[in-house]
């Protein structure tokens, strides 16, 4: 019985432990007020880029890793053949908190990469090009300050960092969208969940934000999700670090690749031009839907049995998404374009908010020192008495 409650206290103390140090030793920070995006010029990711450099990528995918703790199946060999198989042009594995060196020096577009998080909600994130892992976390629903601390302690100089699966289990939320910086790009297509109202989210409150779709596989020797979501690169040379400069700068789009869909012939973007407010988009094959999509989500233009679509963006539209629907179930997702100013794009910059932060870790100090004066109290008559009080008599 000493035993079962002896165990029964030390997890007690352990998950307080978590707790304080989630909600109240984590840093609390000041987030600036949203400001959707504002200026005099319009930028265009696709501004020069030459459509016969296009590369199918895929950044997320697990192998067998962790002794088969984690969720992965075959091997990183088994990863890379399969991508191979399908004209990827890179191909990650990214397993949870371990980098995977395989044709690290044979393959001209190795990344390295791993995917961040062991929470309940699946506030995960994907690093990549970082040379090491970051390993905390915090376990428990996390709170816009937990999620920023987090993206800070994992955002390394040269690296990219895309926030995975938003909408799935809500990770993220819209309202953390709205907030959070020091980040790159957005899972938004995932086998799991098609995160677009997060990114219209970030989008809105001028977050410079750009689309990443993956298969997100588990097992590859099943082939389930094998090549269902993809996302393309512009690469003037096939190399590592010319890949995360084509994400980091939105010369990418996403991909929902339908069943019937053949792999020899994808759709891809062959211009999209800007002149003063007016925005050209050609694509390689006619889409059977044309979407353009806009501040909070509004859709600002569609079309219906066309290659192409022209249409003007005003100030109070702040930016502009194009999406492509093919019959055969394709679906293509460019990067927006936005307007901003002559000196370019400027992040918000969340700082910590110093006053708040000592209040909660203050208060957090309490309740531990609370409860191990409750621990004291509980099991004080279990402990062996080293001194007995005699009672003097006189007589």
């Amino acid at each position: 019985m000493r035993t079962f409650r002896t165990f029964g206290i030390v997890f007690l103390t352990w998950v307080l432990w978590l707790l304080v140090s989630q909600y109240f030793f984590c840093n609390r920070y000041s987030f600036p007020d949203p400001v959707a995006f504002e200026g005099s010029e319009i930028f265009n990711p696709y501004d020069s880029l030459n459509p016969a450099h296009w590369v199918k990528g895929n950044f997320h995918a697990h192998a067998h890793a962790w002794n088969g703790i984690t969720n992965g199946h075959g091997t990183a060999e088994d990863i890379h053949a399969a991508y191979d198989s399908l004209q990827y042009g890179v191909h990650c594995v990214s397993n949870y908190h371990q980098i995977d060196t395989t044709h690290s020096t044979s393959l001209a577009t190795y990344l390295p990469a791993y995917e961040h998080g062991y929470n309940i909600r699946k506030t995960h994130q994907l690093v990549l090009g970082s040379t090491g892992v970051q390993w905390i976390d915090y376990l428990f629903p996390q709170t816009v300050h937990n999620k920023q601390h987090v993206l800070n302690q994992l955002k390394q100089w040269g690296t990219v960092t895309i926030l995975n699966h938003p909408g799935l289990r809500t990770g993220y939320t819209d309202e953390d969208m709205a907030q959070l910086e020091n980040y790159d790009c957005m899972e938004v297509l995932n086998p799991s969940v098609t995160s677009t109202s997060a990114w219209d989210a970030a989008l809105s409150a001028g977050k410079r934000v750009f689309i990443v779709g993956d298969d997100d596989i588990h097992n590859v020797l099943t082939k389930e999700r094998l090549g269902t979501m993809c996302t393309f690169v512009n690469l003037p040379k096939k190399s590592g670090q010319n890949v995360l400069e084509a994400l980091r700068t939105g010369k990418s789009y996403g991909v929902k690749i339908g069943k019937e869909q053949d792999l020899t012939d994808m759709p891809y973007l062959k211009k999209l031009t800007v002149n003063v407010d007016s925005v050209l988009v050609e694509m390689s094959h006619p889409a059977n839907e044309i979407y353009v999509t806009g501040q909070e989500g509004k859709t600002l233009s569609k079309k219906h049995g066309a290659d192409q679509i022209r249409f003007r963006i005003s100030k109070d539209d702040h930016y502009a998404r194009t999406t492509f629907h093919y019959t055969n179930g394709t679906s293509i997702y460019l990067n927006p374009v936005f307007f901003t100013s002559p000196s370019g794009y400027q992040p918000g910059v969340p700082v910590i908010h110093h006053q708040e932060t000592l209040l909660y870790r203050t208060v957090g100090i309490l309740i531990l020192g609370t409860w191990m004066a409750l621990i004291w109290r509980l099991t004080a008559g279990n402990r062996p008495q080293r001194f007995r009080l005699r009672r003097l008599v006189f007589r």
